[in-house]
């Protein structure tokens, strides 16, 4: 309703003058003569009073439009509408009651002049209580709204705080207010929720970076929860008072209050005048106003922090991913560097003794070519019967084959030979085993008999398996396995002389190695058990990793263990490795034996 002015009252009359149907001095108002200026008017302000003045039938005419357009036309239910008739001229009050919805009905005779009036004024008070209550509604929704706002991410706390300082200001009749933010325990920052005079503004500022606040202010900001009181003398506002043009009757102090903490005190100065309006149900709506407030603001406070806490773990945990990462490659750097190590090593040795021994060989082949030689000019003076020359001959021959040790070479010549071929053989294994580390190969699958393929591996290991190692096997399942012979030659071949190379060094008391396989759950069981040195839980972590191994620099490239990790996966199996530090190793292998059904029915 703030779009209309002041509120007026108007005589609508055409016939007669005014005086006519009030006694002189006894209201104040404005005429209204005609119905398209009293519609001109009507449009810009809304009247508190529209009397109706009726003294012939122009006047009724006129009357009725003015009447019509304001209950229908404006849609206006508030303002009082008193019809004052001559004695003379019979009227249907009924009809205009209903049609018109007219507030009262007077005669306009002299001796009911004080009573008329008395009932205007009534009419007016009654339109003062209507439309004050509805402001005060206006002002109780503006706040709810205010305080709804606060629940949006997206709002500034302060224009919110602003906005709710209007609405409250409003609600209690506020002719001055500010709002107090506290920056430390004795500085405070004022700012005006209103169009406050800006000297006020500055002496509100003065008094509140005193050394001792307004009591009011005090003793809101001490108790933490809205206080609507009458401004004494001794609450320290003298000098803001008497700056305004109203007299002061009471004061309202609104803490903002979050988790204990007062982030802002809106203070209001309300006027003498208006303090019969504050009721009851205000400070109620005020009190209330206050604990919505509060949860609002500390569960925007909570999100807020809740959004920086998950900005930092997600930050953290970014943080650490990147970490493990550049650890995971520095890992990786470390194995590649431990292989590359190992295989310089182990192929350097035999590569090493190979050109040894052929740089061996180059002098034995020259002594042997310079032997053929000189045996081929002993022939050559025989055939000629130079027997002299033969006998000389000879002797040399004699002489070099002493002297550079011939039987010697052709006995050494074979070991080198040997010597040789079992280095180069080292390297092709070495090769192999990379291969088999870096390629994928699945090979052809076919139904295979378990037990000839455990014997022929350890046929294959018949020289790495002396008397002293003892092999137990105990074989459970007699069925056709399907899966790639060659592969579970493999696993088996690299398991079990893993055993036989960790009891040999440990120097393990009757080492043995005990085979057991089983079906279990559509599952077959293989399981490799021996009583050598074991493994400690951070050996144990790595032993599937490529290029690990607890053997020294050139006794093994740490990928027998990943080449058999590698090969269960592609068999679609699992494998899993029980050990105890110094009692034994165990490796149990499991293959699902379903996909063996469906290979049958297919």
């Amino acid at each position: 309703m703030s779009e209309y002015m002041i509120s007026p009252v108007f005589m609508v009359t055409q016939s007669c003058e005014p005086s006519v149907f009030l006694p002189a001095d006894s209201l104040s108002f404005e005429v209204i003569n005609g119905l398209r200026s009293g519609k001109k008017v009507l449009r810009s302000t809304k009247p508190s009073l529209v009397i109706l003045c009726v003294a012939n039938e122009d006047d009724i005419q006129l009357c009725q439009g003015i009447a019509q357009y304001i209950r229908q036309g404006l849609a206006n239910q508030d303002t009082r509408l008193v019809l004052i008739h001559q004695p003379a001229l019979q009227l249907d009050e009924v009809l205009w009651l209903e049609t018109f919805q007219i507030n009262a009905c007077l005669s306009a005779i002299a001796e009911k002049a004080l009573f008329n009036a008395t009932v205007l004024k009534r009419e007016i008070a009654t339109f003062q209580y209507i439309d004050n209550t509805c402001k005060q509604h206006d002002a109780e929704t503006e706040m709810l709204v205010c305080i709804t706002r606060f629940s949006r991410a997206d709002e500034n706390i302060t224009a919110l705080l602003s906005a709710f300082s209007a609405a409250l200001a409003s609600l209690c009749h506020a002719c001055c207010s500010f709002e107090i933010y506290p920056e430390n325990q004795a500085k405070f920052r004022v700012r005006s929720s209103g169009k406050d005079n800006i000297d006020i503004l500055k002496t509100m500022q003065a008094l509140m970076s005193g050394e001792t606040l307004p009591a009011c202010v005090s003793q809101a900001i001490d108790e933490k929860h809205p206080q609507i009181s009458l401004l004494h003398d001794n609450a320290g506002l003298d000098l803001i008072t008497r700056q305004l043009d109203t007299q002061i009757g009471s004061y309202l102090a609104f803490p903002v209050v979050v988790y204990k903490r007062v982030v802002c005190l809106l203070f209001y100065l309300i006027p003498e005048s208006e303090m019969d309006r504050v009721s009851m149900k205000q400070i109620t709506i005020i009190n209330k106003a206050a604990e919505q407030l509060t949860v609002l603001l500390e569960r925007k406070q909570a999100e807020s922090s809740l959004k920086k806490q998950y900005q930092r773990l997600r930050d953290t945990l970014l943080e650490l991913k990147s970490t493990k990462e550049a650890l995971a490659h520095n890992e990786k750097l470390a194995s590649i560097g431990r292989m590359a190590a190992g295989i310089a090593h182990e192929i350097n040795n035999p590569l090493s003794f190979v050109i040894s021994n052929f740089s061996s060989m180059d002098g034995y082949i020259n002594n042997i070519i310079q032997l053929q030689s000189m045996q081929s000019e002993l022939l050559t003076a025989i055939d000629i019967q130079q027997h002299q020359e033969a006998a000389h001959l000879k002797k040399s021959l004699n002489d070099f084959e002493q002297q550079a040790g011939i039987p010697f070479i052709l006995d050494d010549i074979r070991a080198i030979v040997s010597d040789s071929f079992h280095g180069l053989q080292r390297v092709k294994n070495i090769i192999t085993d990379l291969k088999s580390f870096s390629h994928n190969q699945a090979g052809e699958k076919a139904f295979c008999d378990l037990k000839a393929v455990l014997d022929e591996s350890l046929k294959m290991l018949r020289y790495d398996i002396d008397s002293k190692v003892t092999i137990t096997q105990d074989i459970q399942f007699s069925g056709l396995f399907y899966a790639n012979a060659g592969l579970l030659e493999q696993i088996l071949l690299n398991i079990i002389k893993n055993a036989i190379q960790a009891m040999t060094m440990s120097g393990t008391t009757s080492p043995t190695i005990v085979i057991v396989v089983t079906e279990k759950d559509d599952e077959l069981e293989i399981r490799i058990r021996d009583n050598g040195p074991g493994m400690n839980e951070s050996t144990k972590q790595k032993i599937f990793e490529p290029f690990f191994t607890t053997k020294p620099i050139g006794e093994g490239t740490g990928l027998g263990l990943s080449v058999v990790y590698n090969i269960v996966q592609r068999l679609q199996g699992r494998i899993i490795c029980n050990t105890e530090l110094g009692v034994y190793t165990e490796f149990a292998i499991f293959f699902p034996l379903k996909l063996n059904e469906e290979t049958e029915m297919q």
